[in-house]
């Protein structure tokens, strides 16, 4: 997907808001590093015993937590709790005072706590319509939670840190054909004339973030994985989106049960699809997915979920039954799930899907870390801890776990995994155990490889030339590492493999690299034909390399990998010419890979001349995997010849593939004219999966640059338009806040939503109109917004507006 269609769809990713370095790495990193909270107490349980009132967004009741002290003589518990409106509290029964201040409730207990004690302390509480935590859904009527990484002091009184481990109950009151869903098994379910009650229980210890809320009118789906419950809730009428969207849980729930030789630890897992819920989130047992989840029968010929709905169940044993013991070492959660993501999607469907995946892996880490701030994974320095889950959390941890999967081996990698987990289950870890469980199940000390990886910022950044001497038969790569190389920044140490392949012959090399620069020679049967650089793709790195054009074209068709194949097609793009557009548009003809079909086609899009534009309009016509269409449809639309607009008119009509049809919508109203118009007339009024044609029509419209479109744009981001067509009105009235001065005032009135998702796509815009009229309602969001992602994305905005301002003043 696209970084537009991806946005929201991953477990807590924060959207990419192409903000300039240095300015946002001082606004949410900062420089003051953050540890875990003090323990003096353990909760050892918590129940919550709530009523839910969805029409005024209330809930309340009590939440009642066993505590035990760590040392003697605690006499005060402190407790997170953030618009909580306590009116009780009770220890053992007996009425406690407390106080609350700054979001925390402080308990006096009648008597020190002896070393090992216990008590039971119970809140009478009720919380309104959150800002966080908790979130109310007008239509369809639903109530989901949502606490990671610090929100379930929004909802009900708790120790909020990852370490903190707990056996959970949550009994739920609702309306009358509401259904509540939570951890665990459910152990009761009373029907009445106006409520039902519906109460979990969850066994096995598990983090606060964890707990789990959801309420609607929902069908239950059960299916069966070797006798666990494998559960699907989805709107009445979606059952079999549902069962489409979820198809591959019990093929994932095999695989990583076989794999890591830990079967799955709990006694059922269940998916509930709901509304505006900003991607998946892996509450234990019972993970909360976005219900673009529910995915109808024509989205499905070209697009799937299948690598979040494996990313939220790889969590279940990977951030659930072993837990990041704080923040910093969250990529032990989130690394693992987007490793996870790769490794099933290589089970499931072959090495190219999975390649392909850690491509768009590297590129989107490779460009944060380029335009937006670098960091080691391992970070104490941030302003709210949701500021790190970002693309060093996520694709990078992947990445430092693809590498040490090579370094180690198959066979070791698994061992090692297997051990960590069970020697860790129902446990909090840092990232030295998992060093320290590898070397004990492997005998291998990787301390040098973390240190590298895990706790160092960047990677290596190489420039690499490759060359031959046919009278000594003599080959040779110079090799450099062009980040910065000093006593404080040494170079990256690492393998390098290349495989040189001639005529009958294939010879697989290795570059020790250990310093700033190298020149390696080896020694060949004869001229190759080519050269592959990391032909197995598993180094982390940024590459230019120089070798002849015969080997680009070459790799271009026949690499040894679909990736490989995909790599080359920017280069021989490069050299440009008819001999570029002959073989980029063969090698897409013929390419067995969508992936890196989509990756020629676009190398072919940026060629210029008549020749580029007949070759695009042949596979316009022989092409027959939607995505790889799809890439030619957008390919025509950019470049804009005559012409353009009768030959996507047909698709933007119909087309059996939606991302087709919406790909052709989207194109034939950025080129405008009387038929743009039109088909952009009928993809806003047109209902689709995604809102995937009143967004692409949005699109479209935005990028005509038509003045004439500012009215609709504005009227499209707002209610009743449909979330597709908000979002993308939202991206696109930022480019034409230059041709309207009015535009800024009116965005800044409307930047809140009930939609925490519009209201990031809001403020995400209102940073990138560069326009200092902004800055007041961004820094008022930064500062005074109760929901910590607003205040994140604000700050960032308003970074991005100031760094613009400066080199505006200096030019």
């Amino acid at each position: 997907m696209t970084n537009e269609h991806r946005e929201f769809l991953g477990c807590g990713r924060r959207l990419h808001l192409e903000a300039p370095g240095s300015g946002v790495q001082r606004a949410l990193l900062g420089r003051t590093p953050n540890y875990a909270p003090d323990r003096p107490f353990d909760a050892l349980h918590v129940k919550l015993d709530l009523d839910v009132d969805l029409r005024r967004k209330t809930l309340s009741g009590v939440c009642e937590t066993t505590v035990r002290a760590r040392r003697a003589g605690v006499r005060r518990l402190d407790f997170d709790a953030v618009e909580l409106k306590v009116s009780r509290v009770e220890v053992d029964g007996a009425t406690a005072r407390f106080r609350q201040k700054d979001g925390v409730l402080s308990v006096t207990l009648p008597r020190a706590l002896s070393e090992s004690g216990e008590a039971r302390v119970t809140f009478r509480y009720r919380v309104v319509n959150p800002a966080a935590g908790l979130h109310f859904v007008k239509s369809p009527e639903q109530l989901w939670s949502q606490s990671q990484p610090q929100d379930a002091r929004r909802w009900f009184p708790c120790h909020d840190a990852p370490h903190a481990k707990v056996t959970s109950e949550v009994r739920a009151r609702v309306p009358a054909g509401f259904r509540a869903v939570s951890n665990g098994v459910l152990v009761e379910n009373a029907v009445g004339r106006t409520h039902n009650v519906w109460h979990w229980k969850m066994d096995r210890p598990h983090s606060i973030y964890l707990i789990t809320l959801v309420v609607g009118k929902f069908s239950e789906i059960v299916e069966d994985w070797d006798g666990i419950p494998v559960v699907y809730y989805c709107e009445k009428g979606r059952e079999a989106d549902a069962r489409r969207g979820f198809g591959k849980t019990a093929k994932a729930l095999q695989f990583f049960s076989e794999k890591t030789g830990v079967r799955y630890p709990y006694p059922r897992y269940a998916q509930v699809a709901v509304a505006e819920y900003p991607g998946g989130m892996e509450h234990t047992t019972c993970t909360t997915q976005t219900d673009a989840c529910l995915i109808d029968k024509r989205a499905a010929l070209d697009h799937d979920l299948d690598l979040l709905v494996a990313h939220e169940l790889a969590h279940q044993w990977f951030g659930d039954l072993v837990t990041c013991a704080e923040w910093p070492h969250a990529w032990l959660n989130e690394g693992f799930a987007t490793y996870f993501e790769v490794l099933f999607q290589e089970h499931d469907k072959g090495r190219d899907e999975a390649d392909y995946e850690l491509l768009v892996n590297a590129r989107l880490y490779l460009d944060e870390d380029a335009r937006r701030y670098r960091r080691s994974i391992v970070c104490r320095t941030y302003v709210d801890p949701w500021t790190i889950f970002d693309r060093h959390l996520y694709e990078k941890g992947a990445w430092v776990l693809h590498m040490l999967k090579r370094e180690l081996g198959d066979e070791l990698w698994w061992k090692a995994v297997g051990h960590y987990l069970r020697k860790h289950r129902d446990r909090s870890v840092q990232t030295q155990d998992l060093v320290v469980a590898i070397e004990e199940a492997t005998g291998r000390n990787m301390q040098a490889f973390f240190d590298q990886w895990v706790y160092r910022a960047g990677h290596p950044a190489l420039r690499a030339r490759w060359s031959y001497d046919a009278s000594s038969k003599k080959a040779s790569l110079w090799l450099m590492q062009t980040q910065t190389v000093n006593d404080a920044h040494p170079a990256f140490r690492f393998p390098l493999k290349l495989r040189a392949v001639g005529r009958g012959w294939t010879k697989e090399l290795t570059a020790e690299a250990t310093d700033k620069e190298h020149r390696f020679t080896w020694t060949l049967p004869g001229e190759p034909l080519d050269v592959e650089v990391d032909p197995d793709f598993v180094l982390l790195k940024s590459l230019t390399l120089a070798k002849p054009a015969s080997m680009w074209e070459r790799q271009l068709a026949r690499g040894s990998t679909a990736v490989l194949r995909a790599l080359a097609a920017g280069p021989v793009a490069r050299w440009g010419g008819e001999a570029a557009v002959a073989a980029l548009s063969q090698a897409a003809a013929r390419e067995k890979f969508w992936g890196a079909g989509v990756e020629m086609v676009r190398a072919l899009g940026s060629l210029p001349g008549v020749a580029a534009d007949r070759a695009l309009d042949g596979l316009l016509r022989s092409v027959r995997h939607p995505k790889v269409l799809r890439a030619v449809v957008a390919e025509i639309a950019r470049r804009a010849r005559p012409g353009a607009d009768a030959r996507l008119a047909p698709l933007a009509a119909r087309h059996p593939a939606l991302g087709v049809q919406a790909e052709a919508l989207r194109g034939l109203a950025a080129l405008g004219g009387t038929r743009g118009a039109a088909a952009a007339a009928r993809g806003l009024k047109t209902p689709s999966y995604r809102d995937a044609l009143a967004s692409s029509a949005v699109s479209g419209l935005a990028a005509s640059r038509d003045p004439k479109a500012l009215p609709r744009l504005k009227a499209a981001a707002l209610a009743p338009s449909p979330y597709g067509a908000r979002a993308a009105a939202w991206r696109a009235l930022a480019d034409y806040a230059v041709r309207d001065a009015a535009l800024v005032p009116w965005m800044c009135a409307r930047v809140e939503d009930a939609d925490e998702r519009l209201t990031l796509s809001a403020v995400a815009a209102l940073g990138a109109t560069e326009d200092e009229r902004t800055l007041p309602t961004l820094e008022r969001l930064a500062k005074k917004s109760g929901n910590p992602r607003v205040r994140v994305y604000a700050e960032e905005a308003a970074a991005r507006v100031k760094a613009d301002g400066k080199k505006a003043a200096l030019k």
